[in-house]
């Protein structure tokens, strides 16, 4: 008899709130697990998969039931493939992927993994837009600006699975105390400014605005006289858990901190707007955003801001549910545009193909299951299987069923398609896409980003050509 085998060590495993996009996230300590080995029947002759968990999410027990179940009826389903599901924590999965793929003996999908997680791998996964064709595939099944998103320099790298689109999440209760109109729920709506006219929901319209929001002691806002700006009890705007200069940067424009050459840093001009835009949001004579040490007080619930309900909005991917149980009065609003054009993020997961596969037609055929059948029982969930990933699906097929679900998770949320609608704006290419010396490179951006966000009176030009020289330096190591 052949069996699916399921490689986990026992020991407490990591339950990842946002593995996909590779940031610190709140983590819980799930129970030991112990190796399972399920049995299924045997089909003489069929193509062995392999299916790589642990770069990502996945790896928590609920997860591995849900996931094995999607394996037993792939299997069941059809006699040329026999899907084999390989599960390795989170802390070793980096180590263990890197030594198959090193001897190569690499598994042949790997997932789900975000952009974080692929760049480490960056030149290993394998181009699937020939697969596409041959077999007729209809991506129209997804929202194209996601498809598109996954065409990199290495071709077509992935198709749209588990998604968190950005929102501007407000906080209705400390915009009804200021009087003041909500963000547009639709794209292309304008916002009513208190003089009663109409302007475009921009990121100088959003600026406008978090200052009317930010209020100090004495209950004047940051527009007014004798406003004191060491003395604020309410903030307009915070980035939450988006603190890196990417990220800053790609609410502004999609781009890339790597020139055409693959090799250079550069810093779009966007991008420079962004962290000037953030930078003065924060120690300008009309602030609008705390620094870092009071987002970490537990003034501002030590570091989860917008969750203390002093702060009346963020822009942050949908993931960020995770972490507002202290809000009860906020709502989606549209992301603001720069220069007349939206940009946003989209934090993903997916399933990527190693290039290396020796079967990779029969690869892709289980890909295209994946992101399609089994989101059903990976995404949606059942009354019988909890859903094991907490996101969005692609599919759009599947998403009125999640709509449903947070209608009731969230009842006073009016604004459900408006989380749908920020889907169409990723970050094409993903604010966390590949730089040379990955891991080096993105923590020098926080070190920049710690630098803005803790340290006034800068001479802002001067350490951006810093960042950029010492990016150049770790590009070329």
């Amino acid at each position: 008899m052949r069996k699916i085998f399921v490689v986990l060590t026992a020991l407490t495993v990591l339950s990842m709130l946002l593995v996909a996009c590779g940031t610190a996230t709140p983590a819980a300590d799930q129970p030991t697990v112990k190796p399972a080995d399920t049995a299924v029947p045997a089909k003489p002759g069929a193509v062995d998969v392999r299916w790589f968990v642990g770069m990502g999410t996945g790896t928590d027990p609920v997860q591995v039931r849900a996931e094995l179940e999607v394996v037993n009826k792939f299997n069941a389903m059809q006699d040329d493939i026999n899907l084999i599901l390989e599960i390795v924590p989170f802390d070793s999965a980096k180590d263990v992927l890197s030594t198959q793929i090193a001897s190569g003996n690499g598994p042949d999908i790997i997932g789900p993994v975000g952009w974080g997680g692929s760049n480490a791998f960056y030149g290993q996964w394998l181009d699937i837009s020939s697969y596409m064709t041959s077999s007729g595939f209809d991506s129209s099944i997804f929202n194209p600006a996601l498809v598109s998103a996954y065409e990199t320099s290495e071709g077509q790298v992935g198709l749209p699975f588990a998604v968190y689109p950005a929102v501007v999440f407000y906080n209705t209760k400390l915009f009804d105390e200021a009087g003041l109109a909500y963000p547009p729920a639709n794209y292309g709506e304008k916002y009513t400014m208190p003089d009663g006219s109409e302007v475009d929901w921009s990121w100088d319209t959003l600026t406008a605005v978090s200052k009317l929001l930010t209020i100090d002691g004495a209950g004047l806002n940051s527009t007014e006289e004798g406003f004191n700006k060491d003395d604020v009890k309410q903030y307009g705007f915070t980035w939450q858990y988006n603190n890196h200069p990417n990220y800053w940067g790609s609410y502004f424009a999609s781009g890339s901190m790597v020139a055409a050459d693959g090799k250079t840093a550069q810093a779009p001009d966007a991008w420079v707007d962004a962290w000037k835009w953030t930078y003065d949001a924060i120690w300008g004579d009309q602030p609008f955003m705390a620094n870092a040490a009071v987002e970490g007080s537990q003034d501002y619930a030590g570091g989860n801001p917008f969750n203390s309900n002093k702060v009346a909005m963020t822009d942050q991917p949908f993931w960020y549910t995770c972490c507002i149980g202290d809000v009860n009065t906020w709502d989606a609003g549209i992301l603001p545009s720069y220069n007349g054009t939206v940009a946003g993020r989209v934090d993903a997961d997916t399933f990527r193909i190693w290039k290396g596969t020796k079967v990779p037609e029969q690869a892709f055929e289980v890909l295209k299951y994946l992101v399609t059948d089994a989101v059903q029982i990976l995404i949606v969930g059942s009354e019988d299987m909890a859903a094991a990933y907490g996101a969005i699906p692609a599919l759009i097929s599947a998403q009125e069923a999640w709509r449903e679900q947070k209608a009731v998770a969230f009842p006073w949320v009016k604004n459900l398609d408006t989380v749908i609608a920020g889907l169409s704006y990723p970050d094409a290419p993903s604010a966390e896409g590949y730089m040379p010396n990955y891991n080096e490179a993105w923590t020098r951006g926080n070190t920049f980003a710690n630098l803005l966000r803790n340290t006034p009176g800068l001479d802002l030009d001067k350490e951006i050509a810093t960042y950029l020289a010492d990016l150049n330096t770790i590009f070329a190591k």
